[in-house]
């Protein structure tokens, strides 16, 4: 993991110009740069290592409390930075949704990884058979939904490694729902014909929630309920009819793992503790957003959003106000390249000129284009071209994509260290 966070500065970081080429994380706390008044190019995405610190404190403390474990989903920031954080605070492994995230993972470190997607290629099943062979404590395990999938699987493994076995989850879905067994009878076909097959290890079952369709939140909690409830069940015949195997001393028992950024404290009701003593379980979370939380999505859905346990958001984007072309409209210099909009635009939260922030909650962005954004700026806010904009975010994974290299700062906005991404 080394080798990655200590790639030096250079000029395909958009927000680092030439004056701070070949300087390292280590190098810049000490240097007291600027994040916003000059130091970095603009636009920027910073991270507030407070905030960090704090989430991933807050998930371990939950995740101890409950006696379960957290694999994080990777895909969040795919950072070895924020990766080797969320392992020194006790993740049990990680979670990656591709076979190639699960490259970059295992090259961070990481040696406890679930895929949480069907692997059904033979380039991604000779990776897995390949570093299985080479490695034998490196523990994977991907997922199958249909008894397709399973002699699919079967006849690729035949091609690539004869000898060897993958370990496999059943796959859990809902109506209109994403991939996954849509009933109890199917989920258990599946279970059935994954135990039998000599090349597959049934080791759980898998599921998420996080997009259980609704009209509020409280009634999508309602739906995943009754979606955990099916999937309790149904871990319970599978343990009375002794379809898993477990041959691995991190998972010595079945796996069980759900649970987003959302709904985990459903995942935790439903799951955790309450398993006769001879038919126990291994709950693994997956959350992977509560790492730098938001400021629209999860800030919405979040079961820690309004409580004694809070997340805080660490990610902020900065542009500078480019134009002010026509009464109540302000044009804002990043876009689409530097920031997600798949659930909903940035939240402007900060007008800052002459090194100080003003709150600015009641301007809006309405719309993004590559590189600009535009804000509806209501009548009598005191906003110039050149002032900066600092914008909250909705879905950390669409911003975290846009930026190989981000500055985490200190709430002064000084930059304190250095967070890679390999996407």
């Amino acid at each position: 993991m080394t080798e990655n966070t200590s790639l030096p500065i250079g000029w395909q970081h958009k927000a680092f110009g030439t004056d701070l080429h070949g300087l390292r994380s280590s190098d810049l706390e000490a240097l007291g740069i600027p994040a916003l008044d000059g130091g970095l190019l603009l636009p920027v995405m910073t991270l507030n290592r407070e905030a960090i610190s704090h989430n991933l404190d807050v998930m371990a403390r939950f995740c101890a409390d409950h006696d379960v474990d957290l694999a994080p989903h990777a895909k969040t920031t795919m950072s070895p930075e924020l990766v080797r954080r969320q392992l020194e605070a006790g993740a049990w492994g990680m979670t990656a949704a591709t076979v190639a995230q699960a490259r970059i993972l295992r090259e961070f470190g990481v040696d406890t990884i679930i895929i949480a997607s069907q692997v059904l290629d033979l380039a991604g099943i000779r990776w897995i058979c390949d570093v299985q062979s080479t490695d034998p404590e490196f523990f994977v395990a991907t997922l199958v939904d249909s008894i397709e999938s399973v002699q699919l699987m079967e006849r690729l493994i035949a091609q690539v490694s004869p000898s060897s076995r993958i370990r496999v989850l059943v796959e859990l879905g809902y109506d209109s729902g994403r991939a996954g067994a849509r009933t109890l009878e199917q989920a258990l076909d599946v279970a059935r014909a994954a135990s039998q097959a000599p090349s597959l290890v049934l080791s759980g079952v898998e599921g998420f929630e996080g997009m259980m369709p609704g009209a509020s939140v409280a009634a999508r909690r309602i739906s995943v309920d009754s979606y955990l409830s099916s999937a309790r069940a149904f871990t319970e015949i599978c343990l009375a009819e002794n379809l898993f195997e477990n041959n691995s001393t991190k998972a010595s028992l079945p796996l069980v793992t759900f649970g987003g950024s959302a709904f985990h404290d459903q995942v935790v009701r439903k799951f955790a503790g309450d398993w006769a003593a001879d038919n126990g379980v291994r709950v693994v979370l997956r959350s992977g957003c509560y790492i730098t939380h938001d400021h629209g999505l999860y800030a919405d859905t979040s079961p820690w959003a309004n409580g004694p346990i809070t997340l805080q958001a660490a990610v902020e984007v900065w542009g500078v106000v480019l134009s002010l072309p026509e009464p109540g409209r302000a044009i804002l210099g990043f876009g689409r390249r530097d920031v997600g909009s798949d659930a909903g635009f940035p939240k402007v939260l900060w007008r800052r000129r002459d090194g100080s922030n003003r709150p600015a909650r009641t301007l809006s962005i309405t719309a993004l284009n590559d590189q600009h954004a535009y804000v509806d700026v209501p009548e009598g806010f005191d906003v110039r071209v050149g002032d900066l904009l600092g914008c909250g975010i909705s879905h950390p994974c669409t911003t975290f994509d846009k930026w190989s290299l981000i500055p985490e700062v200190d709430a002064d906005y000084r930059v304190v260290g250095l967070v890679h991404t390999f996407f």
